[in-house]
């Protein structure tokens, strides 16, 4: 009876572990199968990541060209700009000496048919231009003695004045105003950058003054075309006359 016991319960054992097995081989064939599917899904996943690194990089590649693309456009469309702008500056140019010269030979053609209305000859003509530029010089000659005579003139009337006692001294001009281009502490005289040509008259009395502040006061001594000499008067001495100080016409 002992013996029947223990055969059967080796027969339980037995299939116990044949149950056993079973389960552990329906297990293992269960994790085979999810490893395989775990194993499918992330050669799946790396091809797709592969293939998306492949796209971002052609995309990269893609926006670059199109970044150097659009620089490139752009640089050619400043070229073109500037050589349009070029282009109509030239052709304004050339509008306006077209212009020009349209009105030149206008002019030309109504001067040449002045001149045959006038019925001269050219002979005759160049020598009436020659002769209207000879009498145009001399005419210029003229105003030019008639300045230097009109200024003698009022040179010698102010000397006649302060000789008759009807003038005190020589009126300059009111506006008139120089500066000292040269002193000699010496001999008491400067050099003013005004003459004749801006009215300057011998004899004639103008105070020097720096920063508004009176120097002194000196009396015209000589007088050339751009320039003069003037003595210092002592009575009006306040400093010392320097080079670049300003001469204007007292009251």
């Amino acid at each position: 009876m002992l013996r029947i016991s223990l055969i059967i319960a080796l027969v339980a054992s037995i299939a116990a572990l044949v149950i056993s097995q079973t389960k552990v081989a329906q297990k293992i064939n269960g994790l085979t199968t999810e490893l395989d599917s775990t194993k499918q899904a992330l050669t799946t996943s790396q091809v797709a990541e592969g293939k998306a690194k492949k796209d971002a990089k052609d995309a990269i590649a893609a926006a670059d060209q199109a970044k150097k693309t659009l620089e490139s456009t752009k640089t050619e469309l400043a070229s073109a700009s500037e050589k349009a702008d070029q282009q109509e500056k030239r052709a304004n140019e050339l509008a306006g000496r077209v212009d020009k010269l349209t009105q030149e030979r206008n002019d030309a053609q109504s001067d040449l048919a002045k001149w045959k209305a006038s019925g001269l000859t050219l002979e005759q003509i160049a020598a009436m231009i020659v002769e209207n530029k000879k009498l145009l010089g001399e005419n210029n000659g003229l105003k030019e003695e008639n300045k230097v005579l009109g200024r003698q003139l009022t040179q010698t009337k102010a000397e006649l004045g302060l000789l008759t006692g009807t003038i005190d001294k020589v009126p300059l001009p009111p506006g008139l105003k120089g500066k000292i281009i040269a002193v000699d502490p010496k001999y008491e005289f400067v050099v003013l950058n005004i003459g004749e040509s801006q009215g300057v008259l011998k004899r004639g009395e103008m105070l020097i003054n720096r920063s508004g502040r009176l120097v002194a006061k000196v009396r015209i001594l000589s007088v050339e075309p751009n320039r003069c000499v003037a003595n210092i008067l002592p009575d009006w001495k306040q400093g010392e006359p320097m080079e670049g100080d300003v001469a204007i016409v007292g009251l």
